[in-house]
């Protein structure tokens, strides 16, 4: 069935002829226009006919110059935009005044932005407004400079050429097309102007095609938020499709491009509701224009990361996307040898990575060492490597191309797995754009590595790719691209009173008073209402049945209604021709089929099972059953992440090490109280300066770092050191020891970090504390947070009267402890003024805390793995465990109960 709207378009076909050719503002409508066309020639019952001359103007206005150029044989060379950019990059960095700029690219394009505008609205660099401010005189020293540039070399850029042009017809050397017809304009430049005029003059006939409005139904609608007005407007398409499956439907929204992958689900949540349909974009109802840089697709990502290998002293978080990417060789069967290696790398905290070294088992760390751990991966990088030691220093970009892609290849890009269709489509716009990049070499003199991979980078980001899809009904639209149009019917979103007209946003490279008087576009407010009013008046002739609509709150600001669609009837929502419609999350939680199942009991630990983590298993048996299971019986841990510097238990364990060191040689408080003030500060410095070198990464090449941790770690020992010196007097008997401990049936090893010797002989056990949240209450209970001072004291229950935390954090140093007996230390509590406890006395407590330790360890053992918070609140809080024990799954279903049942 012909489509009413369109039929109207079918006059004008009637003039198309082969001395015709017909511009558009952009290709998409130019397409479109040619299937009008197919169609229209099908309906006059013809089988045969002449593609005509249908094109968007850029093409037009290159075919023109292409076709002149191939008559007479110019010597003129017509640039690309990517010799285009280089050449403004090249001028901005090669002159001095911008050595402060930051962004050189950013600002080049900026730049190449105002002398487009220039030329397309014929304003004289050397006008005297350029005067006005340092900006505007860059731009035009700038500008000069490409200018000679291009008349040095004979080369055209873009935004000169429909200048050329004009010259050209006026001379006869290029003949115009008969007649001209102009589809979907809503503006034309002065210089476009011009060009037509010259045209015309030289006998073209120049028509414009304005097709009426009839029978065309217009309405405004309000909806909560912008995400609630693209679900609405993804509804309305699906039951118009389902109406009328011929049609076809635009759906426009501003900023799509910002927003792309967001719109895609929205609409495949909604279209996934219908059996017939399914969310696989390549085979969906409606297609989404607005692409994306081919630099943010992995495939092309990965591509880069792998080609940063050159710099062989490479950061861990590069190495770490090396390793887990597919797309690179052998990836499928080393993936758990990378895993693990990545792993290591992060409990190393290590930062960068020199691949020569980790190539090379005589140099590195074996433990660190790519070959042994990755053999398939070392092997791939070392052929890599070989083939960068080969390359001259400097080549052409021609050369580049060809030794980026060789490289690539011997990294085993894009990898061992079957391409999907989008991969296999960017693989494929990858090798057409490596052309492009060869034609640097026109403009370019030969580069280095880095330069060349720099400019490769800058293409890639620049080139917009779209996968091919199979045609759909449904057409989702920028806002530019949709104007004229023809649909059956069109939806476009977006409309509130913040976001249309938008702000201006005139060029600043461009003199603003220039802007406002040619009406240069973004330039002014004014400027901005006048073209969203052209805009909208296309809309509303674009489809039988156009739909305006606008959120009604964005961030918490109330919006509405853009005052160039308030004329537009308002309706609501049930107005909508909408079919009731179910929240993906709702639909499943209503589908829900839940099985409870009593899972909270694992295996009891086997005779010859290795358990490690010592006082960390009581620890987070009394926290979550399911935690200590998963931690230390599956080894589940969140991954690490490689910091700058000392990580925080780093620091605290060389803080450990400074003070065992330190009292390994002063022994007793009395030599601390008689050595010499220079000698202790000697001292102290010594044992951080070997404690230092006991960490994982000592980071011995950022030495500027390493002085100010060891001027830090000074302060904090000394001051804690003068503390000591108040207290009774006392003998260090062991510090940092592992010691074995038996607790029911399971052998555990604790490492003890001091423990003193008072003057009556019995022992009081401390244990360091780097931070300042150290709450002795935490040591009580049935399932004490706290229970490494607890589980030291089963070590001589007898003997020891004591247990306290050292806490040693700027301003806030001391003691926090409880003891038998008063032991006149500030912070160290009778056990009779602790209420947390229900013990009565020091003996009492001891016991309570055997008792109840020794059950933690039993259910330990016997493979109690509840998921069971102390305080879900607290205890969940920073656990990553949380995908794995599906603890929020386990409150949404029953809040009340949290007794392992999944």
């Amino acid at each position: 069935m012909t489509n009413s709207h369109h039929a109207q378009y079918y006059i004008y076909f009637q003039q198309i002829n082969t001395e015709t050719t017909v511009l558009t503002p952009n290709r998409r409508l130019s397409a479109i226009f040619h299937k009008l066309y197919r169609q229209y020639q099908l309906e006059q019952q013809h089988e045969l006919w002449e593609t005509p001359t249908i094109l968007p103007v850029s093409s037009w206005i290159h075919q023109l110059w292409s076709d002149h150029a191939d008559n007479t044989f110019s010597s003129l060379f017509l640039l690309n935009s990517v010799q285009e950019h280089y050449l403004w990059e090249k001028i901005l960095t090669h002159e001095k005044s911008n050595e402060q700029l930051l962004q050189i690219s950013e600002t080049a394009e900026l730049a190449k932005s105002a002398w487009n505008l220039l030329r397309q609205w014929q304003v004289d660099i050397n006008h005297p407004c350029f005067n006005a401010s340092d900006d505007y005189s860059a731009l035009r020293k700038w500008a000069i400079a490409f200018q000679q540039d291009c008349e040095k070399h004979c080369w055209i850029d873009s935004a000169t050429l429909p200048n050329m042009l004009i010259e050209k017809i006026k001379a006869g050397s290029v003949t115009p097309p008969q007649h001209i017809m102009m589809v979907g304009f809503t503006e034309c430049s002065p210089q476009f102007s011009q060009l037509l005029k010259t045209c015309e003059l030289a006998g073209s006939k120049i028509s414009y095609v304005d097709v009426p409005s009839t029978m065309i139904e217009h309405k405004r609608i309000s909806l909560a938020d912008h995400e609630n007005e693209i679900q609405t407007m993804a509804r309305w398409a699906r039951l118009t499709l389902k109406n009328h499956p011929t049609a076809t439907i635009g759906c426009v929204i501003p900023a799509l491009e910002k927003m792309r992958d967001r719109v895609a689900q929205l609409f495949s949540e909604v279209f996934a509701e219908e059996s017939t349909y399914t969310i696989d974009l390549q085979n969906s109802p409606f297609n989404i224009s607005a692409g994306k840089s081919l630099i943010q697709y992995p495939i092309i990502h990965a591509a880069l990361q792998l080609l940063s290998l050159h710099k062989k002293n490479i950061s861990s978080a590069t190495l770490s996307f090396i390793l887990s990417t597919p797309f690179i060789g052998e990836a499928e069967v080393e993936r758990i040898k990378r895993a693990n290696f990545d792993r290591l790398l992060r409990e190393n905290n290590k930062n960068n990575i020199d691949l020569s070294a980790s190539l090379n088992e005589d140099k590195s760390n074996i433990t660190l060492s790519l070959k042994k751990h990755c053999p398939f991966l070392a092997r791939r990088i070392e052929k890599f490597l070989l083939l960068v030691n080969n390359i001259q220093k400097k080549l052409s970009y021609s050369e580049w191309a060809t030794h980026f892609n060789n490289m690539l290849i011997a990294l085993g890009w894009p990898g061992e797995r079957s391409l999907n269709s989008e991969e296999y489509q960017i693989v494929d716009c990858w090798l057409n754009l490596l052309n492009e990049y060869k034609t640097l070499d026109y403009v370019a003199k030969p580069t280095h590595f880095s330069q060349a991979l720099y400019l490769l980078q800058k293409t890639l980001g620049s080139s917009v790719f779209q996968p091919k899809s199979p045609e759909a009904p449904i057409q989702i639209l920028g806002i530019l691209e949709a104007a004229a149009i023809p649909f059956h019917s069109l939806w476009v979103a977006g409309l509130d009173d913040i976001s249309w007209p938008p702000p201006p946003q005139p060029n600043p490279f461009i003199p603003k008073r220039l802007q406002r008087e040619l009406h240069m576009p973004h330039a002014t407010a004014e400027r901005e209402l006048m073209f969203c009013s052209a805009l909208i008046k296309q809309f509303k002739q674009s489809a039988n049945y156009v739909v305006f609509s606008h959120a009604n709150k964005k961030d918490g600001l109330e919006l509405q209604p853009s005052p160039l669609i308030k004329d537009v009837i308002n309706i609501s929502e049930d107005d909508l021709p909408l079919e009731p419609y179910t929240f993906p999350s709702k639909k499943i939680f209503q589908n829900r089929k839940i099985q409870l199942l009593q899972d909270d009991k694992a295996p009891m630990i086997r005779d010859d099972e290795e358990i490690h983590g010592g006082v960390n298993i009581i620890k987070q048996q009394a926290l979550c059953p399911f935690k200590s299971f998963s931690e230390c019986r599956l080894h589940a841990y969140e991954l690490e992440s490689p910091l700058p510097g000392l990580r925080a238990k780093d620091r605290g364990k060389t803080i450990h090490k400074s003070l065992e060191i330190l009292w390994d040689k002063l022994q007793d408080h009395e030599t601390l109280l008689t050595i010499k003030e220079n000698e202790l500060n000697t001292l102290i410095q010594d044992s951080i300066e070997t404690a230092i070198n006991f960490t994982p990464n000592s980071h011995s090449e950022l030495t500027q770092y390493i002085s100010l941790e060891k001027k830090r770690l000074f302060t904090l020992i000394s001051e804690w050191i003068q503390l000591e010196k108040k207290r009774r007097p006392f003998k260090v008997i062991l510090s940092e020891k592992m010691t074995p401990v038996t607790l029911g049936r399971l052998q555990l090893n604790i490492r003890v970090d001091r423990i003193d010797e008072l003057e009556d002989g019995r022992q009081f056990i401390i244990d360091y504390k780097s931070g300042k949240n150290n709450d002795i209450n935490n040591w009580f209970g049935d399932r004490p947070e706290e229970p490494q001072l607890p589980l030291y004291t089963l070590l001589e229950l007898e003997n020891i009267c004591g247990i306290t935390f050292a806490q040693i954090y700027p301003g806030e140093y001391g003691f926090k402890g409880i003891s038998h007996y008063a032991l006149d230390i500030p912070g160290v509590k009778l056990i009779s003024e602790i209420k947390k406890t229900t013990a009565l006395s020091w003996h009492e407590q001891l016991n309570q805390w055997k008792h109840v330790l020794t059950q933690l360890s039993d259910n330990f053992y016997q493979g109690d793995a509840r998921v069971y918070p102390k305080d879900s609140s607290k205890t969940c809080i920073w656990c990553a465990l949380k995908p794995l024990c599906r603890i929020n799954e386990e409150i949404t279903a029953a809040p009340t109960d949290l007794t392992g049942t999944v």
